[in-house]
This record gives structure tokens, sequence and C-alpha cells, in this order.
């Protein structure tokens, strides 16, 4: 029976049977209905949504071209309900504590100004 089911943006054959062998290596868990893994993959992918969106908020908002890993960490401490994963983030340490990285402040993660691109030389006639 192929899974009707086409709303997710995981392949869903693959990521189901892989929840369903890690749920399975517990000694506790029996049989497992065939909805839960379906279910499970589903809020991985919402809570990975959320996680994603909150991270390009930050990064946006520090006028970075790149996500890393202080935006996690940043997006993570502002959203209430990610707070689960705080004492996860804790020993990252944002290099820019004032939340300006190096594209909004020009400013390096050493404290040192940042040098723009070199200009050409004009020829001389």
């Amino acid at each position: 029976m192929k899974n009707k089911n086409k709303s997710t943006k995981f392949p869903v054959v693959s990521i189901t049977a892989r929840i369903k062998k890690i749920m399975q290596k517990d000694d506790e868990v029996g049989k497992v209905a065939q909805a839960t893994p379906v279910l499970i993959s589903k809020s991985l992918e919402l809570f990975m949504a959320t996680l994603v969106d909150e991270m390009s908020k930050v990064t946006i908002e520090r006028g970075c071209k790149r996500v890393e890993v202080w935006h996690l960490k940043a997006a993570i401490e502002r959203t209430e309900m990610l707070d689960f994963l705080k004492e996860i983030v804790d020993p990252i340490q944002d290099p820019y504590p004032n939340g300006a990285d190096e594209g909004a402040a020009g400013v390096g993660p050493d404290g040192k100004k940042k040098r723009g691109p070199r200009k050409k030389k004009e020829p001389v006639d």
C-alpha cells in the first residue's frame, strides 16, 4: 500500500522506516502502529522548519549572508518554544555579543576592522 499523504517534504518511506527501526531498538517498544512513524516524521519536519525560520530571522537581522552556529544560539534563546535546547547551546560563544555581525558592523570576531576589496589602480597615460 502506497502512502497517499504527499504533503511532507521528506521521502516518507525511507524516513518512516528509519524511525521505526530506531523505535524498535528499545526493548520496551513492541509493535509500532503504522501512523506513528509518519506522525513523528511530520513533527520533525515542522520542528526543523521552525528552527530554520528563526535562525534565518536572526541572520537577516544581523546583516549576515551566511548562517553561523551563534545564529542558532540566538534563535533558541529568543524563542520560548525552544527553551528545552538552551542548556545544549550554552557553551557556544557569540563573537558578537551586542547582536551585530561583520556584515552590519564592519568588524570581525577578533575586533579588528574589516577591509573592503582593493581598488584597482588607474592606468597612467
